[in-house]
């Protein structure tokens, strides 16, 4: 490994390369102006949404309209949309954190986020001069509001199985589309929509849909959660779309479709992590004011324990999500604003920290909000409490932006994909041969970074191994890449972990003590879920009679690594918590 690397990597070199942990961008780098106008959609959320809840449950979409008219005289939806159209033409940094603030209420959220992200973006980086002065300055002040129409109710995942169709009309004019999309939030509301259908059938290909040319919306879904944000399906009959509208090249909606997708990931973790926290605080809250055998249960051991591990959730994914906005941030900063190819491009680039993020903060989020209602016992299973809620709103994020599963999937083979920068050309023996996996480490973390620099380790050797085995096969190995992604993953949250925490030590932050409590829980726990899953691929590799002894070894050596007291540091974690009133690390 090398020892410093100033320039910002995506792509999975965090497998491969160090980082000095002055060059990870963190929460404690926000600079005043980004706090500021993070205050100020917090104001907006407090002030103007919140006291509006209920209507918005019972699908008041006129109010919702309203509120996304005040957030645009906030400049909340001019975001990301460059100057010249009337936005602001923000770093990703900036857009994620307005869209924490925004995440105390998920479905204004959604209804918000897929006005200004999935539904302004394509504009953004696939509309034509044309396209952007028609459409871009009305979203950005919410005088439109926009949709992204790609699922349908037989192609969810697999998005090109789409069966919506257009064709050329004889007037040459127009495309008629015809088909169905399903699950589209601001579906019963919007103006315009991004849809994808087929050319003849075949070409995949964005068009842009006013609802005025015909778009015909369903009724509001009975959804789980997010009931105060419209999803619908919409109908297209004969839908006449001029040819001035297709969004892109035709055939080339894949492009757009998934790019868009990946962008939302880039800041979808922030929004995941708002929750886990606004549930932590509210377990907090509750367990000191609820008495159980003459005392408030937070005094109890596993309650304690239950407050801690969301506060260690919380943390490192904060870690890992502004790690990695960070990143995409600075490298934006080498392409021009208007240059939308090379925009795309550079956040494709870091399609694995995009997809790691979207799975392990949704997870997080789920077992925060779990927990939470576990804390309120009873209570919490009452909708007259707010975790029920939480509770349920937290479940989509596992599924939408593509699913848990899916993503699992893009990040070992996206991976593969770049093996040579990885491997350096060797095989799997040959890089299990040449890997020294015991460095020391440095520090009161020491034996963490050591742990860091095993797991690192042996995920590239896991990813060369299973690469080796499988061969073309490996894709249809779901449970292997699976387990493989969550090697992949942990080293990645370790790595984001420690760089943060050793961060906040060299700058002498006050919270700088606990941070490292939370840092040694985590890499301690995660190092158990990593032995898991590298057994359960080198117990498959085995019985396809391939030699694994040598990932065996690794394995082994993970595991045998000194024990930590993590009761005693999850105790203490809990008591600042507690003392604190809520997360505040």
């Amino acid at each position: 490994m090398t020892t410093r690397v100033r320039d910002t990597f995506g792509g999975g070199r965090f497998l491969t390369e160090s980082v000095d942990a002055r060059d990870v961008f963190t929460r404690e780098d926000l600079a005043e102006e980004q706090l500021l106008f993070g205050q100020t959609a917090a104001e907006f959320m407090r002030k103007e949404v919140l006291p509006c809840e209920e209507r918005l449950y019972a699908h008041d979409w006129t109010l919702t309209r309203e509120l996304l008219r005040r957030a645009a005289a906030l400049d909340l939806t001019r975001l990301e949309i460059p100057v010249a159209y009337g936005g602001l033409g923000l770093e990703k940094v900036s857009a994620a954190y307005v869209g924490e603030q925004i995440a105390i209420n998920p479905s204004f959220a959604a209804s918000l986020g897929a006005h200004t992200s999935i539904g302004t973006l394509p504009i953004v980086y696939f509309g034509n001069a044309e396209q952007k002065a028609r459409y871009l300055p009305r979203l950005a002040s919410a005088e439109m509001i926009g949709a992204y129409a790609l699922t349908e109710p037989h192609a969810g995942s697999d998005a090109l199985a789409a069966r919506t169709s257009a064709r050329l009309a004889a007037d040459g004019r127009h495309y008629v589309l015809n088909g169905q999309k399903a699950w589209i939030t601001n579906g019963g509301f919007a103006d315009v929509f991004t849809i994808f259908a087929k050319v003849d059938g075949e070409r995949f290909t964005a068009f842009l849909v006013e609802r005025g040319m015909g778009v015909v919306s369903g009724p509001d879904e009975k959804k789980l959660g997010l009931e105060g944000s419209s999803t619908t399906v919409l109908m297209l009959d004969n839908v006449h779309v001029p040819v001035e509208n297709v969004l892109g090249t035709i055939g080339e909606g894949h492009k757009v479709a998934f790019n868009i997708l990946n962008i939302g990931r880039v800041k979808l973790g922030t929004r995941n992590i708002t929750g886990a926290r606004q549930a932590l605080n509210r377990a907090v809250a509750y367990s000191k004011d609820r008495r159980q055998f003459g005392r408030a249960i937070c005094e109890f051991g596993l309650v304690k324990q239950k407050l801690a591990e969301i506060a260690v959730r919380c943390y490192v994914g904060d870690a890992m999500v502004y790690r990695a906005l960070g990143d995409i941030d600075r490298a934006l900063q080498k392409v021009t604003s208007d240059d939308g190819v090379g925009v795309l491009k550079t956040i494709e680039g870091f399609a694995v920290e995009c997809s790691i993020n979207k799975v392990w903060t949704s997870e997080a989020l789920a077992f925060a909000v779990d927990e939470a209602v576990q804390v309120f016992g009873g209570n919490g299973y009452s909708r007259e409490f707010p975790v029920e809620r939480a509770f349920r709103d937290a479940r989509i994020t596992r599924i939408y932006e593509g699913t848990n599963e899916i993503n699992r999937m893009i990040i070992p083979m996206r991976l593969l994909k770049q093996s040579d920068a990885l491997f350096s050309g060797q095989s799997g023996h040959q890089l299990l041969a040449g890997v020294d996996d015991t460095l020391p480490g440095r520090g009161p973390l020491a034996a963490e970074c050591a742990v860091r620099s095993n797991v690192k380790r042996l995920s590239i050797a896991t990813l060369a191994q299973v690469s080796d085995a499988y061969g073309t096969q490996l894709k249809d190995e779901q449970e292997v890449l699976g387990h493989a992604a969550d090697i992949i993953s942990e080293a990645y949250a370790i790595d984001s972990a420690l760089a943060r925490t050793e961060k906040l030590a060299a700058l002498g932050q006050e919270n700088s003590r606990i941070a490292t409590e939370i840092a040694r829980v985590y890499v301690s726990d995660a190092a158990d879920r990593v032995v898991h899953s590298a057994r359960q691929i080198v117990a498959a590799l085995v019985a396809r009679h391939v030699a694994a002894s040598g990932l065996s070894d690794m394995v082994g050596r993970l595991a045998a690594r000194p024990a930590v007291d993590t009761i005693t540091a999850r105790r203490r974690i809990a008591d600042t918590v507690i003392q604190t009133g809520r997360y505040s690390f």
